[in-house]
């Protein structure tokens, strides 16, 4: 059963694509659609001889009365084997997440619709004020406990809503002025009330993990609310925690912590420090295909520790990666990758497919606006100077060199394919202009040295600063940026830093300027982190240094003392997003995000280099229900929106 988004939705996407796989809510919803009855459920052998030894309960007991069916993309798989791939530790957890993470609603392949998940179906009541979700009856966590809405009033209550766990609470949390109401209508009905009309709430829910809830039979007893703290402290003495909450966020931890049960398909089986870190398939999860085989077809994912995109490459060409796509789209930048990839095809015995990703640009700069160098500081804050830079990109050249031509040389903001797009916006200064740029750089009174070799700062020093970045491909692009800017006499340095570090300097605001990608781009409002300041609990790197102000602006309080205060066309975009959560007619919020995207194009807080590019995916040509084309984006939350728990390894 496909169900369409509601309110806001009328949603573009980047290409009309045709997906095999789709999914009906329940066994009763596909016999009506194909007069087709599911008269059996069978398991993984795996399982069947766990079952046999008594460490299970049978299949039908571990499944709900109405599992998810899922069509797969090219035919009903085998059980069995063991996926291969590569990671590069704790910090690229999200690639874990992204392939085993449950959810409530998900997206179809393209974003164009709400599809059933851990929620078999749903209600959209008072113009969106009220939404009651109807949950599988019978779902058990990994550990056999049963799944039921107390889970998810435990997570919004005593996670989100406890301020020692989260002390920045998500947008959803508090709307209309009123944080949100949860009830229990019953052990598999839930409804959240919210004191205004909710526009974005389908998209958060689809997007986030968070809303299938937290396990507490489990979490409770390390949680000060349900255990005394003397008995929590007993288990921070042994676990070496200095507060309850670091245990409390341990004990989460669905990858550190193999004893927490969970909803995903896979569940995490050995240490995550080691080589290889291997999960395991999930006895008790929620889906079937057509002929009533629960799902996942494989028994385990491995995933091998890898430090360089260098190893990732060569694994890929000798055919010892089943499938991958994380990391491998990444690949094309540089040194003729994505040759290397197709030239490699019949000799690693893989196929090369090319989803369609909805990166506004793959590799973006942002500068810190507070900087404690006030020269810099002052610069980093005048549009001028940010669109000077930006003018003396050859994006052309980036484009033909690191992607085979397959990105689009174009500023960071909206891909075409969004109902958002603004082709002002895709322009605005991407133009490669050395002339104009170095003009702009005159106006701000930033003179050459003596052999016009570098710029002067007004204190007579060389204008200078380093780019911190944590990708191989941003490497490559903003190396080759550093060769375009000593056109226009200007100085940087590329520094490549490790994730966790990377994203600790944002919130120090130790840095001068940091890169990412603007992806979130076709369903920005979704999650709009890098248009929005202060719109979700992450930061982007060019607002993060108003993030206080913004803070407490929003709830109407005195910001603290030391709060950078934020431009004037920020604080607009704030007051702008605050109307547009609220508004459910899609003219009307359509025409509030043209406003927004109008403040994008004339201040470039974001300096954009190519996107709207090609992903390529490695696949073993014996690894099937891969989807061929794909639209790929964070918020579709890429692989889920392919469904992995259907792929499978066809055996000889």
């Amino acid at each position: 059963m496909r169900v369409k988004l509601l309110l806001i939705l009328a949603l573009a996407v980047l290409v009309v694509l045709s997906f095999g796989w789709s999914v009906y809510a329940t066994p009763e919803e596909y016999y009506k659609a194909t007069g087709k009855r599911i008269t059996q459920y069978k398991e993984s052998p795996m399982l069947t001889e766990l079952v046999k030894q008594g460490k299970l309960p049978p299949v039908e007991q571990r499944l709900p009365e109405e599992p998810l069916v899922i069509v797969p993309e090219e035919e009903v798989g085998q059980f069995g084997g063991t996926w291969r791939r590569v990671w590069k530790g704790l910090g690229d957890r999200w690639g874990i997440f992204k392939l085993a993470e449950p959810h409530l609603v998900y997206w179809s392949a393209d974003g164009g619709e709400f599809l059933p998940g851990l929620a078999k179906s749903w209600e959209i009541l008072e113009n969106g004020r009220i939404f009651i979700f109807h949950l599988r009856k019978g779902v058990k966590w990994s550990d056999g406990h049963p799944y039921t809405v107390d889970d998810i009033i435990f997570w919004v209550e005593d996670l989100v809503g406890n301020d020692d766990i989260t002390p920045t609470k998500p947008a959803w949390y508090r709307h209309g002025g009123q944080t949100v109401k949860v009830e229990k209508i019953d052990d598999y009905t839930i409804k959240f009330e919210f004191a205004a009309p909710n526009a974005l709430f389908m998209l958060q829910v689809a997007y986030s993990t968070g809303f299938t809830g937290a396990p507490k039979h489990y979490l409770k007893q390390f949680h000060p609310k349900y255990t005394p703290m003397s008995e929590i402290e007993k288990v921070m003495a042994q676990e070496k925690q200095d507060t309850w909450v670091n245990l409390f966020n341990l004990k989460n931890d669905p990858i550190r912590n193999l004893e927490l049960p969970v909803l995903w398909t896979w569940k995490a089986a050995s240490d995550p420090s080691g080589q290889f870190f291997i999960m395991e398939r999930n006895p008790y999860f929620w889906a079937v295909d057509i002929e009533g085989n629960q799902l996942p077809y494989i028994d385990y994912v491995r995933h091998e520790y890898v430090m360089s995109d260098e190893m990732i490459l060569l694994k890929a060409i000798a055919g010892e990666i089943d499938m991958q796509h994380r990391h491998i789209g990444m690949l094309g930048a540089g040194a003729g990758n994505y040759t290397l990839l197709k030239e490699n095809e019949k000799k690693g015995d893989y196929r090369v497919l090319n989803w369609i990703t909805a990166n506004g640009s793959v590799s973006q700069l942002m500068f810190n606006p507070n900087h404690q160098d006030p020269v810099l500081r002052e610069l980093f804050n005048n549009k001028k100077f940010r669109q000077a830079l930006s003018l003396a990109i050859d994006r052309e050249e980036i484009s033909e060199v690191l992607f085979n031509g397959m990105a689009k040389p174009r500023q960071a903001s909206f891909v075409s394919g969004s109902a958002y797009y603004d082709p002002l916006w895709e322009k605005a200064y991407a133009e490669y202009d050395v002339k104009k740029a170095n003009q702009l750089l005159d106006e701000l009174g930033l003179k050459w040295d003596a052999k016009k070799e570098y710029r002067l700062r007004p204190d007579g020093k060389p204008l200078q600063f380093t780019i911190q970045v944590t990708r191989q491909v941003d490497v490559d692009v903003w190396t080759m940026v550093k060769e375009h800017w000593k056109k226009i006499g200007i100085k940087v340095e590329v520094q490549s830093l490790e994730r966790s570090l990377y994203e600790s300097k944002i919130g120090s605001g130790d840095y001068d300027a940091q890169v990412w990608s603007m992806d979130r781009a076709v369903i920005p409002q979704a999650e709009p982190v890098w248009v929005i300041p202060g719109s979700t609990t992450y930061a982007a790197a060019w607002w993060a240094a108003w993030g206080s102000w913004i803070d407490a602006y929003k709830k109407g309080e005195q910001p603290p003392a030391d709060a950078a205060v934020p431009p004037e066309d920020v604080i607009k975009l704030v007051d702008l997003w605050e109307q547009a959560k609220k508004e459910t007619d899609p003219a009307k919020f359509k025409q509030i995000m043209a406003e927004i995207t109008k403040i994008h194009r004339e201040n470039i807080w974001m300096i954009g280099t190519v996107g709207e590019d090609i992903a390529p995916v490695v696949v073993k040509n014996n690894f099937k229900n891969v989807p061929a084309k794909i639209v790929s984006d964070d918020i579709l939350r890429t692989y889920i929106n392919a469904m992995p728990m259907q792929f499978f390894i066809k055996q000889k």
